[in-house]
């Protein structure tokens, strides 16, 4: 039985305050104290509209890592949809054997289903940014440098001593988009860090979500935050990124709501195939088509979901192939993801996981606190955890305890959450790109995703049981380790075991 959270709309929200260019002018400003709102939710009959007949079809075949095989005509597949009045909203057969379908006369679906030459059909769904708790908290702004805490953490400083990224070292923001021009993207020659010709919107175009077609244009302010902490620049204003000198490209799959449709997400994660980005991070889960209802675990034994998780696993499997690491939040419920529970207490089968942190391929991040103690409402579990990182486990607005990054329009906001903790390390995997990678003859970085996730894992620092553990996973991130290439154990007795061991 999957875990059921009612959480509410998520409302995109801004911090209200100035920037003011000096570091010293910027730790004099006191935090907003409340936040302005901007509201961008959909009424229920709205939004049921939109999904409405919009459907991920999978093609019978084989995923390869450069492309689908498929075992049955997709000619046919395609005749069938025009034959009963569908149309393709976007075709993704060559890469990973998907289209996304809109059912024009309510027969399409059904057709489908009796063609040997697809194996699933599952209704759109939608996904939720992951921050806070199991409650999106309101973002405050208190844009102080001294406070970044979670860089001291994973030593960054030191860290740039060695490696402090390189251009040529693309990392995708799966997200709501970024705002190019904020303040810490921009560059000391003009332009910006923030890739706006390469990004792409895979909202709007085609697709059920509502939100600026601009990728450089952040919906809300999540996706521009999760870029700040990957890679804001360090041009003596307010913070600096753990890889400041890598490239960021938006891919916009989240939309001003914050729902990432499926369909917007396989696009986004095989765009980045594509284009062979080095790294994606995913700060997000899967949600349901119900109006404000969130299903945590999807499940094999679920038509739909099952489709959905199959596009997924393709997508990434096509992405790896293609030389992308992807990287995702673990989520905020502290769920043992090895033996999850419903609201009830009830075991929930292991053939449910959370996507796409649980989908083969994908490093799965989980969040730490000040004090490199498990976050409270980080999810865990042996398998899915592969390494922590800072991700902050206080309250909005408290930046001693929770994460300071960017917000658009020239903000700092503070807030925390495994979405949080996911851009970490997903940044320490730019420099590993950036350190040992080898620079081709079409001026692209060679490194396989599977050396990065190696390195990535065996340069973390112990912290609670000695060893991989259900709680930390392989240890704390820690980029100066990472650029200089320390595989060797080292173990942090200070950090606070993990609560969850006793259970």
């Amino acid at each position: 039985m999957p875990v059921r959270r009612s959480r509410g709309a998520l409302a995109a929200t801004a911090a209200t305050l100035a920037l003011t260019m000096t570091p010293a002018a910027l730790a004099a400003v006191p935090p907003a104290q409340s936040p302005a709102t901007v509201d961008a939710t959909l009424d229920a009959a709205a939004y049921e509209g939109l999904i409405a007949g919009r459907y991920v079809v999978l093609l019978a075949g084989d995923q390869t890592g450069d492309g689908f095989v498929a075992s049955g005509s997709v000619r046919a597949v395609r005749e069938l949809i025009t034959s009963t009045g569908g149309t393709i909203v976007s075709n993704l057969a060559r890469q990973i054997g998907v289209l996304v379908v809109k059912d024009g006369t309510g027969a399409t679906a059904a057709a489908l289903r009796t063609s040997t030459a697809v194996s699933e059909v599952g209704q759109d769904w939608q996904f939720r940014g992951m921050r806070g708790g199991s409650s999106a908290p309101e973002p405050s702004a208190d844009p102080a440098e001294p406070l970044q805490w979670d860089m001291q953490q994973i030593r960054t400083e030191q860290a740039h001593q060695v490696q402090a990224g390189r251009r040529v070292v693309d990392v995708g923001i799966l997200d709501s988009g970024i705002d190019g021009r904020h303040v810490e993207f921009l560059l000391d020659g003009g332009g910006s860090n923030v890739d706006c010709a390469r990004g792409r919107d895979f909202v709007g175009v085609g697709g059920p979500g509502v939100g600026n077609p601009d990728p450089c244009t952040d919906n809300q302010f999540h996706g521009t935050h999760v870029a700040g902490t990957v890679a804001a620049q360090a041009n003596g204003v307010g913070i600096v990124g753990v890889a400041p000198n890598v490239t960021l490209v938006p891919v916009k799959v989240c939309d001003t709501s914050g729902y990432c449709y499926v369909s917007s997400v396989v696009k986004g994660i095989t765009y980045a195939g594509d284009i062979e980005l080095d790294v994606i991070n995913m700060s997000f889960y899967v949600d349901d088509n119900e109006f404000q209802e969130s299903t945590e675990f999807k499940c094999t034994s679920d038509p739909t979901q099952r489709a959905f998780r199959q596009a997924v696993e393709r997508a990434v499997q096509y992405a790896r192939g293609q030389g992308v690491l992807p990287v995702a939040a673990l989520g905020n419920s502290d769920q043992d993801l090895a033996h999850p529970v419903d609201d009830n207490g009830q075991p929930v089968s292991n053939e449910c996981e959370v996507v796409p942190a649980e989908t083969q391929g994908v490093v799965g991040v989980s969040s730490l606190g000040r004090q490199s103690e498990k976050a409270r409402y980080s999810n865990y579990g042996t398998g899915p955890n592969d390494v922590s990182a800072p991700g902050g486990n206080g309250t909005t607005g408290d930046c001693r305890r929770t994460i300071l990054s960017t917000g658009p329009a020239n903000t700092y906001i503070c807030i925390q959450g495994t979405s949080m903790a996911s851009p970490h390390a997903a940044g320490v995997a730019a420099l590993i790109e950036s350190q040992f990678g080898r620079l081709g003859s079409d001026g692209d970085i060679k490194l396989s995703p599977t050396f990065v996730e190696s390195k990535l894992q065996a340069t973390t620092i112990d912290i609670g049981l000695k060893g991989y553990d259900e709680c930390f996973g392989n240890g704390r991130i820690d980029a100066l380790r990472a650029v200089t290439d320390r595989t060797g154990r080292v173990y942090d007795g200070s950090a606070p075991f993990c609560p969850e061991y006793q259970e």
